[in-house]
């Protein structure tokens, strides 16, 4: 093969367009919210074993999808005809793979203390992981309906489903940031565990960033598809 990686059929086929790689770069941030969210819901109750199981497919899963991304991008120059433009495209791929990358930060940092989530924050930390993750469960719906509609055609029915996803998913975003600022509070007023502090509010940071960034690449679509 002289040095060169021959790709499978499969691989192939994936990059027939660059839309089906994007397509399988979702369903890897999917998977890996997922096994975040088992991890994280584990850290809440104690039990550490298990969340550290998740945690660690959360960097396996973020690894498989960091080979996808960079596929898609070797393989984009060859892409002539797209309904989007190309720094459109990349910057889509770019804010969909930190969503992937904030939540390996999560998986990282938070098993780093085994610790019981103090009283104070404890309920608005669990609302607060929830409002995260519901933001990523309404992403997943949007790029769905995204790479459907780019592979056929920009239907008003379509159009719209994701217009009311974009708004909620800014719903939750903003909800998310709300609960985020009183833990912060909460947080920065806890002198019996500085360190506990500390810990924590860096994770709650990186899973606000979580929201953020699908929250971005939901304006996106909706922006593109307005202009369709």
């Amino acid at each position: 093969m002289t040095g060169k990686f021959r790709r499978s059929t499969l691989e192939n086929a994936l990059f027939d367009s660059p839309f089906e790689g994007l397509n399988k770069h979702s369903k890897f941030i999917k998977l890996a919210i997922g096994e975040l969210k088992k991890g994280v819901e584990f850290y809440t109750e104690g039990e550490f074993d298990k969340a550290e199981k998740c945690f660690d497919r959360v960097s396996k899963i973020e690894h498989q999808a960091d080979k996808i991304k960079i596929q898609i991008r070797e393989n984009l120059p060859r892409f002539i005809f797209m309904p989007i433009t190309r720094e459109d495209f990349l910057t889509l791929l770019k804010e969909s793979d930190a969503i992937l990358d904030y939540a390996e930060d999560v998986s990282v940092l938070l098993p780093m203390r085994e610790e019981e989530i103090p009283d104070m924050v404890q309920d608005d930390f669990k609302e607060f992981s929830e409002k995260v993750f519901e933001s990523v469960k309404q992403f997943e719906e949007m790029m769905n309906i995204f790479t459907e509609l780019l592979k056929s055609s920009f239907s008003e029915k379509a159009k719209k489903r994701a217009k009311e996803l974009q708004i909620e998913l800014s719903d939750r975003e903003h909800e998310a940031d709300r609960i985020e600022r009183g833990i912060s509070k909460d947080l920065f007023n806890y002198d019996e565990e500085p360190l506990t502090a500390v810990h924590l509010l860096k994770v709650v940071d990186r899973m606000d960033s979580i929201a953020d960034h699908a929250e971005n690449v939901g304006d996106m679509i909706d922006s593109i598809l307005e202009s369709k």
